[in-house]
């Protein structure tokens, strides 16, 4: 079997250019020339982290510009280069993804139209409370009150045995 990654390409992206738990030793370098300090670049890392996972930044180049925005923000030091010019795209775009069916080959109507029965093995499907005639309505209704009747009967049991044991 083979091994598949839930991760977007955004996600995928953000531990690319700054690590996965640990922060990347050329992030940590980026940093330095920067001026900002190691827990900074942790909540940089987290920020990005957050604002993909809440769907804020979509696409490789959001991300790209916004951990050039944080950089810029929170460094000390003016830089002349771009840090995601020196870490490839092509990596991130494509590893572990399944790539999607073409609509050609088959067209499956809305999710609203599919139904699919309670009890698969014999196909049987059940009225809803509207569709029930009034006895069946009644029979429903007394079963239920036959279940919390004898569910009741097995509580207060329990409860005289415990008041005994007392």
């Amino acid at each position: 079997m083979g091994f598949y990654s839930a991760n977007t390409l955004e996600q995928k992206r953000v531990k690319q250019l700054t690590g996965d738990i640990n922060i990347h030793d050329r992030f940590k370098n980026e940093c330095k020339t920067r001026g900002i300090p190691i827990y900074n670049a942790y909540n940089i890392q987290k920020r990005l982290i957050h604002e993909v996972e809440q769907e804020q930044l979509v696409g490789v180049k959001q991300v790209d510009d916004r951990l050039m925005e944080l950089l810029d923000e929170r460094g000390k030091n003016k830089v002349t280069h771009r840090y995601v010019d020196f870490i490839s795209n092509e990596d991130s775009a494509s590893k572990g993804t399944i790539p999607p069916r073409s609509d050609e080959e088959t067209k499956l109507p809305p999710k609203d139209q599919i139904k699919i029965p309670p009890r698969s093995r014999d196909g049987q499907t059940f009225k809803t409370d509207n569709e029930l005639s009034q006895d069946e309505m009644l029979k429903k209704i007394m079963l239920q009150n036959k279940k919390i009747i004898n569910q009741n009967k097995i509580i207060i049991d329990l409860l005289k045995k415990v008041n005994n044991n007392d």
